[in-house]
């Protein structure tokens, strides 16, 4: 699997978590629980191929991600999933890291990209909530969901940018 088949999937993933997840997530935890499947993936590069392809991947699928689901703001999503693709990259990315270590980067980078999104909406006073309320309603509930879905596409997500970057990687 190559690098277009990779894009193709988190398009996919795009698609699903703005159409199925609905339907999935009962009534009450709507609001609460927000999927970001793409940003997972985007971790996934940050850490197993360079932070430079992490920060595109984040800054064009964080930028369809604004497009499709536009709100108060366009470049909200661009911005927090390129920089924290970026961050965790610059962190992360020189160590070939397991699965515990990839379960701390996802609860961390889950963590810090709902927090720029909360810092850039409350900046821009769009936002009237305190992060306290925040933390414990949304952005706790929704980073348990990425681990979820994390730990579920760990096995098959290295394998392919194993295969597709670690001989480019070894040859430098």
């Amino acid at each position: 699997m190559n690098r277009k088949w990779m894009i193709v999937v988190m398009i996919l993933l795009l698609i699903i978590e703005s159409t199925v997840m609905p339907w999935i997530i009962p009534a009450e935890w709507r609001m609460r629980i927000i999927p970001h499947f793409v940003f997972v993936i985007v971790l996934f590069y940050a850490v197993y191929t360079t932070r430079y392809l992490a920060l595109v991947m984040g800054l064009i699928f964080g930028l369809l991600h604004d497009v499709i689901h536009y709100g108060n703001m366009i470049g909200v999503y661009s911005f927090s999933m390129g920089i924290c693709g970026y961050l965790i990259g610059k962190v992360f990315g020189e160590k070939r890291l397991g699965i515990g270590w990839m379960i701390v980067v996802t609860i961390l980078g889950s963590w810090m990209f709902d927090s720029i999104i909360y810092l850039i909406y409350t900046m821009f006073k769009v936002n009237h909530m305190s992060y306290d309320w925040a933390l414990a309603y949304q952005i706790i509930p929704s980073s348990f969901l990425q681990l979820l879905f994390a730990l579920i596409v760990y096995v098959p997500v290295r394998k392919v940018l194993d295969q597709e970057f670690r001989p480019k990687l070894e040859e430098d």
